[in-house]
């Protein structure tokens, strides 16, 4: 008789937890990234937006020009503060979809560690079968008359 887990569907389960838990985590560090992309495009725009305003200021250009330079400049701020916090809210869902995923392969570690100890436990008894089997020959053997030899 074949080796039978009693509780195989439990460790499909757990393993396709643990896939699903894989493409989540997969999917929410794709957006962070972009979010993360995002917030550094703004900065480098804050900074290109910063030396125009460097540059306006040392060479005397009207007040009108670096009104208006210092309005985008602070538009742009708000800007990175909104897109920093969106970047943080992927952040913690990234680190929530890695607890998850951590939490699954420890289930599906515990179910195959029980298989791995249930199938050794039946690979033992098999070999005791077969060795009893064995020790019943010999002794049937002995006990017909036969002569055993060894080499």
């Amino acid at each position: 008789m074949p080796f039978q887990f009693s509780l195989e569907s439990v460790l499909r389960l757990r393993e396709e937890a643990v896939e699903r838990a894989k493409d989540q985590l997969a999917v929410e560090m794709v957006q962070m990234n972009q979010a993360q992309q995002q917030v550094d495009e703004v900065n480098a725009r804050i900074e290109q937006a910063r030396e125009a305003f460097r540059e306006s200021m040392s060479n005397g250009t009207d007040s009108g020009l670096v009104v208006q330079l210092r309005q985008f400049m602070v538009s742009l701020e708000s800007e990175r503060e909104n897109r920093q916090m969106t970047l943080e809210g992927y952040q913690a869902r990234v680190e929530a979809c890695r607890k998850a995923l951590l939490s699954a392969r420890r289930k599906l570690d515990t179910i195959e560690s029980i298989r791995v100890r249930r199938l050794k436990e039946y690979e033992y008894k098999e070999r005791q079968k077969a060795q009893k089997q064995l020790d019943e020959l010999v002794v049937q053997g002995v006990g017909n008359g036969m002569e055993m030899r060894c080499a």
